[in-house]
């Protein structure tokens, strides 16, 4: 199995171009291996694409061509490769499921280093957006078709799953169950301790960095837009606690979590850490005025009825012109300097979240509007359950918006390495934006579809609630929705590439804790709420490799001469978010993987996206 150097794929950057795969799959009691083969050659428009072969009818499923999609993204990211290069898969059997996706990956970065993967070695497990290895079902029944097989020595498996349920549900202990047929079986959390064990080789990556800090300039900036978050957090707080005591209980446990983040700014500030005091004052802000405003909204509907929704629908065009101004803004802005790109594409991100989502309220307060016309409502808390969310919705999408020129105005003008004259700006976004659109349908295929169905709901019904508790889902699925509004409204304009990567990186590290979350650790309870993790080894292991790969990405700018501030105002949030509760440590992943990949956005955008992850 594998390739060496020899032969090198010419044209790519590339030092092998083709590698096959030993594949593991359950099925029924017991298991089996399947081949899959991998090669790469040169696009032939200069875009990065990918095709899926398959030996049977149907047999690649939706969920093993996202997984493949995943492989290449977080490969790219790890490595800096070449974005004019087209990928073709090969699976020979029926496939379906993410269970390939960790392999798939070790394999695109055997092409790229050009080291032969062991054909007495293969691993099972999901791949994650920042590169640990995600857990997986069935690892009993594949251990056993290895056993069965007979040439396979060793099975890598996901940190945390030697224990695990087989087909019937009874605890297996795979290491046990491998050791008696002499097949090794070790847990491995990430690339990095995987890659050794398949290869021989150690995945070339740079060196550990220093703790990134902000400069003084941008320390400046900072606590001026942070003494702004946080007088808007208190106006709103005392505002709230001038409404109806019953309304206020209705908010439930979301007012303190905006306490607690204004908590957290205060406390940062006190550590000097302006740039996470920013984002957290930020998100204290935002989130209070919206429960302030949308509960002043609901005080007036019980006095006035129907009317207080009209008026905010008949606010909403006035507000969509403010949003289109701010893109307006960012689409005459002439970025000269890397920093400059950071504050245009972090802008864009943040932008278009505000705008997708104040689309999707306004489209759903008019249907309530509509029923309020036509008296279909029986009862008035059927009308509180409907219009509640929509109008958090439309809050929380106007305070985003105040965020988005904040961040635009801390992140521009800070210098840096130029813009690579060379660089296919055009490429560069299209691939982060399709990079946040395979984790969406990761998310889509392996989280809201079999959840859904075990319910006997409509993947819209179960999607919808999941969003009423956790905000993250509204937003990845608005976003995701508005994608071709946005894109028609943005064009072919001078800053089009950057808008890309702006909805790219931010849906990226969105969806990437989404993954985390609920298909890789999360342990819900019946309300959807988020209550444990099913590891605590796997929550650990995200946290680190989301901290060494963001420094890392950060150091690399830095030794470019350039800062990127609002990466690591987000790498300082993410360190105290850490420390906290469940939620909070999910909350981290997600900054961790924004700053990481936006860092990686800039290093491609200046040109040098290979240095540091080269192996020479």
């Amino acid at each position: 199995m594998g390739t060496d150097g020899a032969q090198e794929s010419e044209g790519t950057g590339f030092k092998s171009s083709e590698t096959e795969l030993q594949v593991l799959y359950a099925a029924g009691d017991t298991g089996g291996v399947a081949a899959q083969r991998i090669s790469v050659k040169p696009s032939d428009d200069g875009d990065l694409s990918i095709d899926i072969s398959e030996d049977e009818v149907s047999g690649v499923g939706e969920m093993t061509q996202a997984a493949s999609w995943n492989a290449v993204s977080v490969a790219t990211l790890l490595t800096g490769a070449p974005l004019d290069v087209a990928y073709r898969f090969a699976f020979d059997g029926m496939i379906d499921g993410p269970s390939a996706g960790a392999i798939t990956t070790v394999g695109l970065l055997s092409l790229y280093y050009g080291h032969k993967i062991s054909d007495t070695v293969t691993m099972t497990g999901t791949i994650n957006p920042m590169g640990t290895i995600g857990t997986v079902g069935g690892i009993p029944q594949k251990i056993q078709g290895v056993i069965d097989q007979g040439d396979i020595k060793t099975v890598l498996i996901p940190a945390g799953q030697r224990n695990v349920p087989d087909s019937s549900g009874q605890l297996v202990d795979v290491v046990q169950l491998g050791a008696q047929n002499d097949v090794e079986v070790k847990e491995v959390a990430d690339l990095y301790q995987a890659y050794p064990l398949l290869t021989g080789e150690e995945l070339p990556r740079p060196e550990s960095p220093s703790n990134p800090a902000i400069t003084d300039d941008a320390y400046t900036k900072f606590k001026s837009q942070t003494d702004t978050m946080l007088a808007a957090y208190d106006r709103a707080a005392a505002d709230f606690l001038a409404l109806d005591p019953s309304l206020q209980t209705a908010a439930g446990t979301t007012v303190q979590q905006a306490a607690d983040s204004a908590a957290r700014a205060r406390d940062l500030q006190v550590q000097g850490l302006q740039g996470g005091a920013f984002f957290e004052a930020s998100q204290a802000a935002v989130l209070m005025e919206a429960l302030t405003s949308t509960f002043r909204t609901v005080q007036d509907l019980i006095t006035t009825g129907g009317t207080a929704i009209d008026a905010r629908i008949a606010g909403a065009s006035s507000a969509e012109s403010e949003f289109t101004a701010f893109l307006d803004q960012l689409g005459t802005y002439d970025p000269q300097s890397l920093g400059d790109v950071e504050a245009l594409t972090a802008a864009y991100g943040n932008g278009f979240d505000s705008y997708s989502l104040l689309q999707y309220a306004t489209g759903a307060l008019q249907n309530v509007a509509d029923s309020i016309a036509a008296a279909s409502y029986t009862s008035f808390e059927q009308l509180l359950t409907d219009v509640l969310l929509p109008l958090i919705y439309y809050d929380f999408a106007r305070g985003n918006l105040a965020f988005s020129k904040a961040v635009f105005e801390i992140g521009r003008d800070n210098g840096g390495a130029p813009i690579a004259k060379d660089a296919d700006l055009a490429a560069i976004g299209s691939f982060f934006r399709r990079a946040a659109n395979a984790d969406w349908a990761a998310f889509e295929t392996g989280v809201i579809q079999p959840a859904a169905e075990s319910r006997g709901q409509s993947n819209d019904v179960f999607r919808t609630a999941l969003a009423g508790v956790d905000f993250d889902v509204a937003l990845a699925y608005t976003a995701q929705q508005s994608v071709p509004s946005i894109e028609a409204y943005i064009g072919a304009g001078d800053n089009a590439a950057f808008a890309a990567m702006g909805y790219g990186y931010v849906n990226y590290a969105r969806n990437a804790v989404l993954l985390e979350k609920y298909y890789n650790n999360g342990v819900l309870g019946d309300d959807l709420q988020l209550i444990d993790v099913a590891s605590d080894t796997i929550l650990s292991s995200a946290l680190d490799i989301g901290r060494e790969q963001t420094a890392r990405g950060l150091g690399l700018l830095g030794t470019k001469d350039t800062d990127a501030v609002l990466a690591t105002g987000a790498y300082e949030q993410a360190g105290v978010a850490r420390e906290g509760d469940i939620t909070d440590k999910f909350q981290a992943i997600s900054q961790y993987a924004g700053a990481f990949t936006l860092s990686r956005a800039l290093a491609y955008v200046g040109g040098f996206p290979q240095d540091g992850w080269n192996a020479d």
